[in-house]
């Protein structure tokens, strides 16, 4: 969170010359910020109370009702109250002021870590939170860096913390959001992380017990540490050993099929139908961009909880299928080289037994599979950006949205003008300033971008 204070400093010093007709001044009365923090809210979660599942945002909430903030709680808040109420009103001087605050808030946070005893209090870790917020959407450096640098600086001290003190009802939503964007960056960079582990796959949750939806993302670190050892086995290497192929085909397909009981699971506790084609959800980007015979009704859902759930699924399933399928890919072509005189009696039925099984996985791992799933996310779009759906909807949807960016740019039509009108409406009518970044890597997945087993870079 303190790596990037210079910059910052820098970024809040130029802003306070972006308009030098007045002197911009941040409104500290108790009654703006009250008033400014409800508008948050209202703005930021679903409006239409049957779509909510519940609480809307338990995190968020837990934060608004605190009988009194801490310094570097409030004015995080703040400053991600006042920019996002201000792009939504189009009014640069509460833009501004909110800019100013943030800077107020990360000398606040950094003041803060310098004191061990702050380190244990929920609100700080909070706060840091909120901050790696306020830099999705507002994507203050000209790259995804200033949201890594928050996510990466709120590892560390989550990691400092440790699992047993993020079991009180404040830290644990906390941290069940926080998992959410560390997910997404393990993934992102192929690397796996101390939340994967078992400690902290169940000390916080040992009195409580584990939703299935924060289950989905115990899958998500399963799935970053087995692409970051796929990595660093370097598997397309010529002399890499039959059984090694073997031992990591079988744990991407083990992964699969654990991800084929979480969705069965998800069927017996959800209503029935999860989703379905509705007719009634109008969308302007939808009926503009879409063309007949292959268009098709957006999908609609019971919630919205359930709705990034499941996209986050899919989303998780396209990277899982498509490293399966390369992985399938390379070891057919590493038994086909291999002459027969050559190999033992004992490893004949061995490399057989490998052949089939990947055969069977590349039946069910097509290209026809993985456009099923991208096309399933693009479709559930109307319904989780819809205005009604909060600024909430749209940032749940960014993991999902890009694993059908990156997939569907291998196989270029219509869906993928979907997507990436998709894109430009995060950008333009949603503010995340995060999506913007990532469409200008065309969605790709560091070295999982490659049309090969990828390796590290």
């Amino acid at each position: 969170m303190s790596s990037n204070i210079s910059f910052q400093r820098g970024l809040v010093e130029s802003r306070r010359a972006y308009d030098n007709r007045v002197l911009v001044q941040i409104n500290d009365s108790a009654a703006f910020d009250q008033q400014i923090i409800s508008a948050l809210w209202e703005k930021y979660t679903p409006s239409v109370s049957s779509v909510q599942g519940g609480t809307p945002c338990v995190w968020l909430q837990h934060i608004i009702n605190l009988p009194k903030r801490g310094i570097p709680l409030h004015l995080s808040l703040k400053a991600f109250a006042m920019t996002r109420i201000g792009w939504i009103l189009k009014d640069e001087s509460l833009m501004l002021q909110g800019n100013l605050c943030y800077g107020r808030a990360l000398n606040a946070v950094q003041q803060a870590l310098s004191l061990e005893a702050s380190m244990w209090q929920d609100e700080l870790f909070a706060a840091g939170y909120v901050l790696s917020v306020y830099e999705l959407f507002e994507s203050t450096t000209p790259s995804i860096a200033g949201w890594n640098n928050h996510v990466s600086g709120l590892k560390h001290l989550v990691l400092v913390r440790g699992p047993q003190r993020h079991a009180t009802p404040f830290a644990r939503a906390v941290l069940e959001e926080f998992r959410t964007s560390s997910m997404i960056q393990c993934i992102q960079y192929r690397k796996s992380s101390f939340l994967g582990n078992a400690d902290w796959l169940t000390q916080p949750w040992s009195e409580t017990g584990k939703d299935i939806y924060q289950q989905l993302y115990d899958k998500g670190f399963a799935l970053a540490a087995l692409l970051e050892t796929i990595d660093n086995a370097r598997l397309t290497n010529e002399n890499t050993d039959i059984s090694i192929l073997s031992d990591y085909l079988g744990r991407l397909s083990s992964l699969d099929q654990e991800l084929n009981l979480w969705y069965g699971e998800v069927l017996k506790e959800s209503p029935s139908p999860l989703y379905w084609h509705s007719q009634s959800i109008s969308h302007q980007w939808y009926l503009k961009q879409a063309v007949e015979p292959r268009a098709l009704p957006p999908f609609a859902f019971h919630t919205l909880r359930l709705a990034n759930i499941i996209v986050t699924h899919w989303g998780l399933r396209l990277i899982l299928s498509n490293t399966i399928a390369l992985a399938c890919q390379h070891v057919l072509s590493m038994i086909n080289q291999i002459p027969s005189q050559s190999s033992s009696p004992t490893s004949l039925p061995a490399n057989q037994d490998l052949r089939t099984l990947s055969l069977h996985l590349l039946a069910t791992h097509t290209n026809t599979r993985r456009l099923e799933l991208a096309t399933n996310i693009v479709l559930s779009m109307p319904y989780c950006l819809s205005d009604n759906m909060g600024l909430m909807g749209a940032q749940k949807s960014l993991f999902a949205l890009r694993t059908a960016l990156f997939a569907l740019h291998r196989h270029p039509g219509e869906e993928l003008k979907w997507c990436q009108a998709m894109y430009q409406e995060l950008e333009t009518k949603k503010g995340l300033g995060y999506a913007r970044e990532i469409a200008k890597s065309n969605g790709r997945y560091s070295a999982a971008g490659r049309n090969k087993l990828p390796l590290r870079p």
